[in-house]
């Protein structure tokens, strides 16, 4: 008949030289009956547990007690049991053991015995030893060992300060973890941690020598009362800038109970680790740090709400359903290093500019508090090919400005097109010289100014933007020009010149031309250009060549007409010559100077490029000259 039989805890009291076994396996069979099978083997020298007998190898006989009186049991009888007890016995699970619980009844003691009954057996297994000795190797892993170090104390321990010998070898602590051998030389062994706060110094890794477990020397350890901690850190670092990236920054500290939290940052300023958030500033090596972790208010408990550091008010403040649960630190402990650039001297004569005035890094603040910033996307951008009278549709209404551009060559196309800004799209007119493809953008952009410049690299408005941006909308600065206007600063004359000289003013070792020019030279703020002009006469007496300091000779032309050279890139004159200004008397080597003023303000633009191989792909950047005053530049200032 099949039993199925189940392991029965018993408990057995041993002496130390005493390693003889006993279990128990009990099963039940189909018509209720207990089988009961117990397996019981000696400690080697034939003593059986429990004074149960012995077994004698040279006789080859084992005395077994097979009857047993030591054991009683409980009868009761109880009419019923109270509702309440046997709701919480059956459906929540408590264990109801209160007699009280029990209404009527009798209760009694009786002893009972067990024994052999009949039709049972004793089964003695044995196996006949070898001859010779065997030798077997078993490895064994013993569980931690936890040493109080402060027993006495409720003091929390000053970190590196612990040193004690225990079985003959030298343990000390080093930021939270214990290590064996340590020394100037060596790192020593890993061989547990240490819980500053409890003093408790968990041992998972020693050598047993010495005279035992009880061999111990406390040589030194500290402790202090109200250690200080904190979760949250501010600071700057001792070297600025700090390398932008992975490596540039990397702090760790010890929390409460002696673990190591390590911070590392990424190539945002973004910090990254365990039980923190924060942010470094690389350009002056500012560090903000919080310890601690969002958790959901869902899974708190009301000991945990109850803690000093819950605040119902902040849940679902920073985000849904969560609150901040701060993680304190040992801010004594705390340890970083930084990557710091080191900037040379720079030739003026390679920089083009004296770098006096500018940082020692190079680098020039360009958002500032009061200055005056851009927000703006662009729109459009997709290649098509245009017709007269058609209109395209940027799908965006109240633009800044829309442009023509070549779909090829990203040039800009200034004229056959009107654009209405108000409904944000452009109408075709006139295609001669037009490319078979084009690209019509337009930007939408806000104006305001900069109210504050915060160290986590978010800028406040001193006003609301009044515009829903969309993702990719870019922040720029705008650089203040005040009115700005074209004009021409100065026109002079001159006997002769050289080509390639040029002065502030008349040259005296040539003097003045025999002839003057006398006509108002005009100049609009589209085409004109901060320049030096020479206009030199050939030896026809009426013709003349365009030279410019920085353009060279770029146009040819006669007193008898007037002289408009196109500034191509403008789509208008640099200039305009009356041919009612020339007198006579101009002759071969004549030269009329002037000197024009662009309406574009002008701005130094140096990038500097770091020393080493290639990182990434090429950048580049806008430069946008605008005004304010929507008229043709022909017609009036813009």
């Amino acid at each position: 008949m099949p039993i199925k039989y189940v392991q029965r805890p018993i408990s057995i009291k041993t002496h130390d030289s005493n390693s003889s076994t006993l279990t128990e396996e009990t099963g039940r069979t189909a018509d209720n009956r207990v089988v009961t099978v117990k397996a019981v083997t000696d400690d080697g020298f034939g003593n059986l547990p429990q004074g149960m007998g012995t077994v004698d190898y040279s006789g080859q006989m084992v005395l077994l007690r097979a009857v047993v009186q030591d054991r009683s049991t409980t009868n009761y009888k109880s009419d019923h049991q109270r509702a309440s007890e046997f709701e919480r016995a059956a459906f929540e699970g408590e264990a109801v053991g209160n007699s009280s619980a029990l209404k009527g009844g009798e209760y009694s003691t009786t002893n009972i015995g067990e024994e052999v009954l009949s039709g049972s057996f004793i089964v003695a297994m044995y196996r006949v030893g070898i001859s010779a000795p065997l030798q077997k190797t078993q490895t064994f892993t013993p569980p931690a060992v936890v040493l109080d170090l402060c027993p006495y104390t409720t003091d929390s321990i000053v970190p590196h300060s612990v040193k004690f010998r225990w079985m003959g070898y030298d343990y000390e602590d080093f930021d939270g973890v214990i290590y064996r051998g340590r020394s100037p030389t060596s790192a020593g062994v890993a061989s547990g941690t240490l819980n500053y706060a409890s003093g408790h110094a968990i041992m998972t890794d020693w050598v047993a020598a010495g005279t035992g477990p009880e061999d111990f020397q406390l040589i030194s350890l500290w402790t202090r009362k109200g250690g200080w901690s904190t979760a949250s850190l501010f600071f700057c670092t001792d070297v600025a800038p700090l390398r932008a990236g992975p490596g540039g920054f990397v702090l760790s500290v010890l929390d409460l109970a002696g673990t190591t939290l390590t911070a590392n940052v990424d190539a945002q300023g973004d910090i990254l680790g365990s039980h923190m958030r924060g942010r470094v500033e690389f350009l002056r090596g500012g560090v903000e740090l919080q310890f601690g972790d969002f958790v959901l208010d869902a899974d708190l408990t009301d000991a945990q709400k109850a803690e000093w550091w819950y605040d119902a008010a902040e849940v679902g403040a920073v985000h849904p359903g969560k609150v901040w649960r701060p993680w304190p630190v040992d801010p004594s402990t705390l340890r970083y290093s930084a990557v710091s650039y080191i900037y040379l001297p720079v030739d003026v004569t390679l920089m083009g500019i004296d770098p006096a005035a500018l940082p020692a890094d190079g680098r020039v603040v360009h958002v500032r508090p009061g200055g005056t910033c851009v927000v703006g996307i662009t729109h459009g951008g997709t290649a098509f090919a245009p017709a007269v009278g058609m209109t395209y549709n940027l799908g965006h209404e109240r633009l800044s400005f829309v442009q023509v551009l070549d779909a090829i060559t990203g040039a800009e196309i200034l004229t056959g097109y009107t654009a209405d800004l108000d409904a944000g799209t452009a109408t075709f007119t006139d295609l001669a010289g037009y490319p078979a493809q084009v690209k019509v953008v337009g930007r939408t952009e806000v104006y305001l100014q900069i109210a504050e410049v915060r160290i986590d690299g978010k800028v406040r408005l001193t006003q609301p933007v009044g515009y829903g941006f969309p993702a990719g909308a870019v922040l720029s600065t705008a650089l203040r020009q005040g009115d700005r206007f074209a004009r021409v600063s100065r026109v002079y004359d001159q006997a002769s010149w050289d080509g390639t000289t040029w002065y502030d003013g008349l040259d005296p070792a040539r003097g003045g031309a025999p002839a003057s020019y006398s006509g108002a030279i005009a100049v609009n703020n589209r085409g004109a250009i901060t320049e030096r002009w020479a206009l030199r006469m050939r030896s026809d007496n009426t013709t003349f060549d365009l030279f410019g300091q920085h353009l060279g000779q770029i146009a040819s032309g006669t007193i008898n007409a007037d002289f408009s050279p196109l500034n191509v890139a403008a789509g208008a004159p640099y200039m305009t010559v009356p041919a009612l200004g020339w007198n006579a008397g101009w002759v071969a080597g004549n030269v009329l100077f002037l000197d024009t003023v662009g309406a574009e303000a002008p701005v130094a633009v140096v990038r500097a490029t770091q020393p080493g191989s290639p990182a990434g792909l090429d950048d580049s950047f806008w430069l946008v000259q605008r005004g304010d005053v929507a008229r043709d530049p022909e017609h009036g200032f813009e």
